[in-house]
């Protein structure tokens, strides 16, 4: 059982001696090739991530096949080894996958703003975990001097 989508092309996986004649592997068709695969890819993965997802969350409903989430799980695991590949082997990896909204359409770029609030949130996020870790660490210290203090000496 083939996960590749029909228009799956192994000229990306060819050697680039053996490639030169038929296909530049920079060329900008192949770039584009190769992205709309890691997309269709990942969009099966979401596919079969949600489904079985689904068929765990309703193991014990009436009418649900155990035996159809696992070959999912199955599905799954076989496309993210062949999906984790081909972006290795392509240099696609090497690219950010903008996500996709609920129709399927790809949102379009981060703008600068959203980019920097962003940012400013995840450092406040940082800012805070940091200052509770020094506030857990000085109430163990002052624990710690006050068993200290309250042992007697020999």
């Amino acid at each position: 059982m083939s996960t590749l989508p029909s228009n799956y092309s192994l000229v990306p996986f060819l050697s680039q001696e053996s490639s030169t004649s038929t296909t530049d592997q920079n060329s900008p068709e192949v770039f584009r090739q190769n992205i709309q695969i890691a997309l269709d890819q990942v969009a099966r993965v979401n596919e079969l991530a949600r489904s079985g997802l689904n068929g765990m969350q309703n193991a014990y409903q009436a009418g649900n096949s155990p035996a159809q989430t696992e070959a999912d799980l199955i599905a799954l695991d076989q496309v993210l080894h062949t999906l984790a590949d081909f972006l290795k082997t392509t240099g696609i990896g090497a690219y950010p996958l903008l996500p996709s909204d609920a129709q399927g359409a790809a949102c379009g770029p981060l703008t600068e703003q959203h980019l920097i609030l962003q940012m400013n949130h995840e450092v406040q996020f940082l800012y805070e975990k940091l200052k509770r870790i020094q506030e857990s660490s000085g109430v163990v210290a002052q624990h710690l001097s006050m068993l200290d203090t309250t042992r007697p000496k020999p």
